[in-house]
């Protein structure tokens, strides 16, 4: 499973709210389904991209 990013536009009790949210999916790029579990309110999306891997996770990396 891989975690992306999506910039959300999404439906509150207060108005409407837009944020980027991290999305785990087993896909290529996560469904709509997948976005609306995550973000309460979600309504529509652009996807951003995986999540990069922390620094410190990256094969060879060596501590400053």
């Amino acid at each position: 499973m891989r975690t992306h990013l999506i910039a959300y536009l999404a439906r509150t009790g207060a108005g409407v709210e837009q944020g980027v949210a991290r999305v785990p999916s087993q896909r290529g790029r996560p469904s709509w389904h997948e976005c609306a579990a995550v973000v309460p309110g979600y309504l529509i999306g652009q996807y951003l991209g995986p999540d990069p891997e922390p620094q410190e996770n990256r094969p060879g990396h060596r501590p400053a």
